[in-house]
């Protein structure tokens, strides 16, 4: 495939990449973006439908709503200027935004994808939002081993990307990840996009707005696994999480529902059978946690 800056416009908008490229200019840790601008939906493209309701969100003025009514790419990105320059000067190194799962369960899994057209990456960890409910989630800029190059016509790494963004990405995917999101008919909220800094004080979810905090999932250990798998998250309300172990081609091999428990950082196990007591093939997969406020899905390698 041809250098973006080679491919037709029509493409780009296909795969959710393209508006015109803006100035550069300073991003700045500590900006946020709330959507509270009667019928503003930003400058947030893509092939989805962007509407903002200007009620709901995380503090009732309005939101960013992303759907689909066709089995198509499920994403939004922006370049516009509050986002575009070098992150690293400006000391961002963690990305917060609010999620709601609007209507339906989908079993959403979003994405924050970050750099330019050509030295692209993507958050591996996946945010399952509640259903019809916010929750706030981070991505940590600083581990870049949690990445995906998805596009690197540039040569260049992650820091190079940090250096030099010029849009950011927020999109249904499951892995294998490409250029593009994954097509699903569905929705999803966007509220409160903030770019963080681990050297500022942030008000907490639920501070500001309505906002929860879903279970956070830590990398599963070990990756590459042979065997048991160790699946350690964190929940915040103490209640029941649902623990799914799915394949490559979307098929849950492996349900568990876990019971409430206080609130802190657990440990679940899985021995590598499936729901039948079957030892589950070599491949790729990924483990999903999710409790009432939401949750987090993360890929790994089983090998035998």
């Amino acid at each position: 495939m041809p250098p973006i800056a080679r491919i037709a416009p029509a493409v780009l908008v296909a795969l959710g990449l393209f508006v015109a490229s803006p100035a550069r200019a300073a991003p700045t840790a500590g900006f946020i973006e709330r959507w509270n601008v009667l019928g503003s939906t930003s400058n947030w493209y893509s092939q989805a439908t962007n509407t903002n309701p200007n009620a709901g969100g995380v503090d009732g003025d309005g939101y960013l709503r992303v759907a689909r009514t066709t089995t198509a790419q499920l994403g939004t990105h922006c370049e516009d200027t509050p986002y575009a320059g070098n992150w690293l000067t400006a000391g961002v190194d963690r990305i917060r935004l609010c999620l709601d799962d609007v209507d339906a369960n989908q079993a959403l899994e979003i994405h924050v994808a970050i750099g330019n057209s050509g030295n692209f990456w993507l958050y591996k960890p996946g945010f399952s939002p509640p259903e019809n409910a916010w929750a706030q989630f981070t991505v940590d800029l600083a581990d870049s081993t949690q990445f995906a190059h998805i596009i690197a016509y540039d040569g260049k790494g992650f820091a190079a990307a940090l250096q030099n963004v010029d849009r950011v990405q927020v999109r249904h995917d499951v892995a294998p990840y490409s250029q593009s999101p994954n097509g699903l008919i569905g929705e999803f909220g966007l509220d409160n996009f903030e770019l963080s800094s681990s050297s500022l004080v942030s008000v907490p979810p639920g501070g500001a707005g309505i906002a929860a905090r879903p279970v956070e999932l830590a990398a599963p250990y070990p990756n590459p696994a042979r065997g048991a798998v160790a699946c350690a998250f964190d929940t915040f309300d103490g209640g029941e999480v649902r623990a799914l172990i799915i394949n490559a081609a979307g098929r849950i091999v492996r349900s568990e529902t876990l019971p409430a428990a206080a609130a802190g950082r657990r440990v679940w196990m899985w021995n590598g059978l499936d729901d039948r007591g079957q030892v589950a093939p070599a491949g790729g997969y990924r483990v999903r946690v999710t409790g009432r406020n939401g949750g987090t899905s993360r890929p790994f390698i089983r090998v035998n």
